[in-house]
């Protein structure tokens, strides 16, 4: 990632965390980690670069820092764009714009997939029998590999083109570009996200980008039954929050106390309650039981003593009675809460 690509993670008000971006990269989903990426709205980048290295943001960090057009707040890791800038950011940043689903598929994998599959109805299109399939994982394969044999027809080559062609014009003509670029096929290798920055003077990271926000584009119109690649991006459709998270969830939702939960399960009550935090960041407010955790006499207590924006407060700073009689988890929840539902950033 260079200093561009990180330019547009920033926020003029808002100090950021280099550790915790690097994190939500990194797939490392701590509470923290993930309650911090809902409070920059990074949360999907969860999972984009898990080999990045540790400290690998330090260095266009400090690019931006040197350019003016980013400073350092009270730790050297805690950054927030300039008035410059934030100029800077609105005149070039990219925002993909499918970027608030992208927790709910699998990528990476559907990424793979759609490469693979566009190379082979390609090639099949133009009875090619000899050619080399793009290098991925054996899984990757075996997917495609059943799916071609299950929707193999001779109507499948115009029905994967107009397919692709409708979900691309509904990127902006940039983005739809970048994914056909990338796309191989019958006498059309594609270019790599490096080649492919190189020709148009952009970073590979954004490029990368780009393409996610086409895949998804085209995951989304693939829910529909009688697209071609419905059947090939059905399995890869996932829930945000792990699957332990989801038990402990289930649970709390049929009425149950997290202290019983945890005796049932064989887990730590911290643990639990760590569970429902990470559901209540990954999923809508809608889908979360907020009125059984947060009972009225809670948020009135709560709410009469926490003003100000949201990334003030702090649990040590509230009057020693309601730390005595709420827990942390409560004072997080409550957070978490109030972001959902746009409350406590005037």
């Amino acid at each position: 990632m260079e200093a561009a690509d990180l330019l547009a993670l920033l926020d003029q008000q808002q100090f950021r965390r280099l550790r915790v971006i690097e994190n939500l990269l990194r797939e490392k989903k701590t509470v923290s980690t993930l309650y911090w990426g809902l409070r920059y709205r990074l949360l999907y980048l969860i999972a984009l670069d898990k080999k990045m290295a540790r400290g690998a943001l330090d260095a266009p960090a400090q690019v931006l820092i040197k350019r003016g057009w980013a400073e350092t707040g009270e730790t050297p890791d805690q950054v927030r764009l300039t008035a410059a800038g934030a100029t800077e950011q609105a005149a070039h940043a990219e925002h993909p714009q499918t970027w608030a689903n992208w927790g709910m598929l699998d990528l990476l994998a559907a990424r793979q997939r759609l490469l693979l599959a566009v190379q082979v109805v390609s090639q099949y299109a133009h009875s090619a029998k000899r050619y080399y399939p793009l290098a991925t994982d054996l899984e990757t394969r075996q997917a495609v590999r059943n799916w071609f044999h299950q929707s193999k027809s001779a109507q499948l080559p115009e029905q994967l083109f107009d397919s692709l062609k409708s979900s691309l014009e509904k990127l902006p003509p940039v983005t739809a570009g970048v994914v056909t670029d990338l796309f191989t096929g019958h006498g059309q290798p594609g270019l790599t996200a490096d080649q492919l920055a190189l020709s148009q003077e952009r970073t590979a990271w954004s490029v990368t980008l780009m393409q996610f926000d086409g895949v998804m584009q085209i995951a989304q119109d693939a829910r529909e039954s009688d697209h071609p690649l419905s059947a090939l991006f059905r399995p890869l459709w996932q829930s945000p929050v792990t699957r332990s998270a989801q038990q402990t969830l289930a649970a709390v939702s049929q009425g149950r106390r997290v202290e019983q939960i945890a005796t049932v399960r064989q887990i730590k009550p911290g643990t639990a309650r760590e569970h429902l935090l990470e559901a209540a960041i990954l999923l809508p407010l809608a889908q979360f039981p907020y009125d059984w955790l947060l009972t009225p006499p809670m948020r009135a207590a709560f709410a009469a003593s926490l003003t100000g924006p949201i990334d003030t407060w702090q649990y040590t700073a509230l009057p020693q009675a309601l730390q005595d009689r709420y827990t942390f988890f409560d004072f997080r929840l409550y957070a978490i809460w109030c972001d959902k539902r746009g409350v406590g950033d005037a």
